[in-house]
């Protein structure tokens, strides 16, 4: 029997910039395509210890891929299936990011106001398989 994998953090506020992302077709395309799902546009965040996003670093990450705007170069992210309490998502971490020890999480749905969550709530991300 496999040991479920996962991570704890505290949700902190983001620095807006998921939102942006998140609602860029070419983002949104490569989400649904290999995810699953239409991500709400915005990211969870939460403040973890370096030994909990180190866990990420054994598993296989899923691509989304970088893409070229005019002449701007917008990074790729890996992403790794998971879930908070019964919602899925994905945690996102994008190849060029200002956040030290926060990850991020997409979901289909605006995560603060579907499970009640405010900035400060400690919180545990289960990863799948």
């Amino acid at each position: 029997m496999s040991r479920k994998l996962a991570l704890s953090g505290t949700i902190v506020r983001g620095l807006g910039e998921g939102t942006f992302y998140m609602s860029m077709g070419h983002y949104r395309k490569e989400i649904k395509k290999k995810l699953g799902f239409n991500a709400y546009p915005g990211t969870l965040n939460l403040k973890v210890a370096k030994k909990q996003s180190d866990l990420l670093k054994g598993i296989a990450p899923i691509k989304i891929n970088a893409y070229k705007s005019g002449n701007k170069i917008l990074g790729g992210a890996n992403c790794y299936k998971a879930k908070i309490k019964n919602i899925s998502g994905s945690i996102i971490v994008p190849d060029l990011t200002k956040h030290k020890d926060v990850i991020e999480f997409i979901a289909p749905v605006h995560l603060k106001s579907e499970l009640k969550l405010r900035d400060g709530n400690k919180i545990n991300i289960e990863l799948l398989k």
